[in-house]
């Protein structure tokens, strides 16, 4: 797996994770491990694939080919053993937008909303920018885990509360939901006749014996959930912007299909219908190999940090390449830390604030990079911690 320890300099590629946060660290040229990219090629048959259509050198109006549905067909059929139909795939640009249609279309102002917190940025920002109601049900950190706590949710909801946002698997805190832990929000859901908009966009970044499940797939979600997907993350393609709505209730889905019909969400980028079926078909291999060495790079933080910053506590992720760190016991504010790392140990993560108010306290650190750059963001780290 040498592929991944490859240092490539993304600088002047107009990424965000490089260019723009270096402009946000006051142009500092920092170890960048925040936004939620990888710092590997893509494999080798897509980059073949992407060649191919530039070579042809026509740019036309593209479509999805029934070859593109069954390759997402077969995909969930091997990997998630989750049986679908090609006719309940959606395509939509990112799962963000799609997110966003559906709440703007399919609930009302000031209606409710459920998400999990800590919670990505964005999944926050279709709810709050839509004008509806944000209601918290926080992820409980019990014995260095995230568990799901549904007791005090009956309390904050209403007759208004319409939805369910589901992070499966979550980001930031990496974790993996259970059978049982998904069917008690399958069954609260159903009880208050809600929709559960899941945004699954890791969930083939999964570490063994860890299993991802699919919410639609248990047979008490299937008439209530839509399933936002995607290669982008699996693949390292967030670029390319391509995403799919797996939904298996009829009558939701032709719902979502006049939304899409109506914001003019048609054709596809030139790539996405190609790539998408070389991904699922030929890839699988690529993911196994990558998923092994974030692993390694995870197991590499953990070790680590328990024999040179022991005040540091590693959530220990169950899937994502995103690491997710307790700092609380060195007794420092959010703020003073970012500057702390910035400035003097020559590093940039998100911080824990990004992701909400219970996010405070922690940092999250993308593991998707090259060995020598978790190695060299440690020993900085350690450098300034090392007597706090």
């Amino acid at each position: 797996m040498k592929e991944f320890d490859e240092i490539i300099n993304r600088y002047g590629t107009n990424s965000c994770k490089w260019d723009e946060c270096r402009e946000a660290c006051g142009g500092k040229d920092v170890l960048q491990l925040s936004v939620a990219d990888m710092d590997f090629k893509s494999p080798k048959e897509i980059l073949d694939k992407m060649h191919k259509i530039v070579e042809h050198g026509v740019f036309g109006y593209t479509m999805f080919p029934d070859s593109f549905y069954e390759s997402i067909v077969n995909w969930y059929s091997k990997r998630h053993n989750w049986e679908i139909e090609k006719d309940w795939v959606l395509y939509s640009p990112r799962v963000g937008i799609g997110a966003s249609l559906i709440i703007q279309n399919m609930t009302e102002k000031g209606d409710g909303i459920i998400l999990q917190t800590p919670a990505y940025p964005t999944l926050t920002e279709v709810i709050v920018k839509n004008e509806r109601k944000l209601i918290e049900n926080p992820l409980v950190l019990k014995d260095g885990r995230y568990e799901i706590d549904l007791s005090n949710l009956e309390k904050q909801i209403d007759e208004k509360t319409k939805m369910f946002i589901l992070c499966s698997p979550h980001n930031p805190t990496g974790r993996v939901f259970s059978l049982e832990e998904l069917s008690k929000i399958v069954e609260f859901c159903k009880k208050h006749n809600l929709i559960i908009l899941a945004d699954e966009i890791h969930s083939d970044l999964v570490f063994k014996p860890n299993k991802h499940i699919p919410i639609a797939s248990i047979p008490e979600a299937r008439d209530i959930s839509i399933v936002c997907s995607s290669i982008t993350k699996t693949f390292n393609l967030p670029g390319v912007i391509t995403s799919n709505m797996i939904i298996p209730n009829k009558e939701i889905r032709e719902k979502v299909k006049k939304i899409l019909d109506v914001a003019v969400i048609h054709n596809p980028n030139i790539f996405a219908a190609g790539i998408t079926e070389v991904a699922y078909n030929e890839c699988e291999y690529w993911l196994d190999n990558v998923l092994e060495y974030i692993l390694e790079n995870k197991n590499y933080l953990k070790n680590y940090l328990e024999k040179y910053l022991p005040k540091l506590k590693l959530i220990d992720s169950e899937g994502t390449y995103l690491s997710w760190i307790d700092y609380r016991e060195l007794g420092i504010d959010g703020e003073s830390l970012q500057k702390l790392f910035i400035n003097e140990a020559g590093v940039n993560v998100y911080m824990g604030e990004h992701f909400g108010d219970s996010g405070k306290g922690f940092i999250r650190v993308n593991l998707a990079a090259p060995k020598s750059v978790i190695e060299q963001f440690l020993v900085n780290v350690h450098k300034v911690l090392k007597d706090k």
